[in-house]
């Protein structure tokens, strides 16, 4: 693993996520409530706006390879990649090779925005969770299944449906609100917001109170599973039970 710089930002770690281009999200996010001393770093993967298995694989196979390239020249503490829906529509087989394919290439951590969700349910001790996304429906049907291969008991769930890539950062907090409170499922364990380029973490806290249960999504995951897997177990609050204490 590099060494980090002695002082100034990235001096306790440098993380690396790649993002799909459409993503308006989780660049800034993730840039704003990182601790002190630790820095983010993205590069990005070209997509067309429509959300489909084709475009998402197309994004993979065309500028995957190079973002992850570009990224490993800043020598980062973790990389990620950072879309869920590419996972999702691939199965976790083909996760679990990305995964091994990034770290061994790189000799880095690596972590994605699906894996680290299935992390962070078991680390608040899930197994039956609600799914909610701004995804269309054939996304949304291809995550319940990836969940369940993972071995959740998907017991309810609401969607968006929405095709545009670039759209999916438009709901409102409020819309967001509204539907982790129609797609939760009272017996479920914990609530899963999808989408790197949906802003959730807006809305984790809201959630969780209203709720009485945790709340996992795949912004807020994602960055707590890069800092861990960085080393950083600095409590983060306000967005949630993952990052303040876990």
């Amino acid at each position: 693993m590099p060494k980090p710089f002695l002082d100034g930002d990235g001096r306790r770690a440098r993380i690396g996520i790649v993002v799909p281009s459409v993503n308006t999200v989780m660049e800034p996010w993730a840039a704003r409530v990182v601790p002190e001393g630790v820095s983010v770093h993205f590069s990005r993967m070209y997509i067309p706006t429509a959300t489909t298995a084709e475009t998402l694989i197309e994004m993979d196979r065309t500028d995957g390879k190079s973002a992850l390239r570009q990224l490993s020249s800043i020598f980062p503490h973790v990389m990620a990649y950072g879309c869920t829906a590419s996972s999702i529509v691939q199965g976790l087989e083909y996760d679990a090779h990305l995964r091994a394919e990034i770290a061994e290439g790189y000799d880095v951590p690596a972590t994605t925005a699906a894996h680290a969700i299935i992390s962070g349910l078991h680390a608040v001790g899930a197994k039956r969770i609600s799914i909610v996304s701004p995804y269309p429906a054939k996304v949304d049907e291809a995550e319940h299944d990836y969940f369940t291969a993972a071995g959740f008991e998907v017991v309810g769930g609401a969607f968006l449906g929405i095709v545009d890539g670039f759209k999916l950062a438009e709901p409102s907090p409020d819309t967001l609100f509204d539907l982790g409170k129609r797609g939760m499922h009272p017996t479920a364990d914990a609530l899963v917001v999808s989408c790197l380029n949906t802003r959730s973490h807006t809305v984790i806290d809201r959630l969780e109170q209203a709720l009485g249960k945790p709340v996992v999504t795949s912004t807020q995951a994602t960055l707590w599973h890069a800092l861990r897997l960085a080393g950083v177990t600095d409590a983060i609050h306000g967005h949630g039970r993952l990052l303040a204490a876990h």
